[in-house]
């Protein structure tokens, strides 16, 4: 997905600053990391 942001909205992305850059990425990585809880993510 961070590729996708990287790639198709670079101009986007990159006239953000490094701290709104750093945030995006945290917050996609800790929403496809994250676990509803039944174990799928185990497998």
């Amino acid at each position: 997905m961070i590729e996708h942001v990287k790639t198709e909205h670079k101009d986007e992305f990159e006239g953000l600053s490094d701290f709104h850059q750093e945030e995006i990425i945290s917050k996609v990585d800790y929403l496809l990391n994250r676990g509803c809880g039944c174990g799928v993510l185990k497998l």
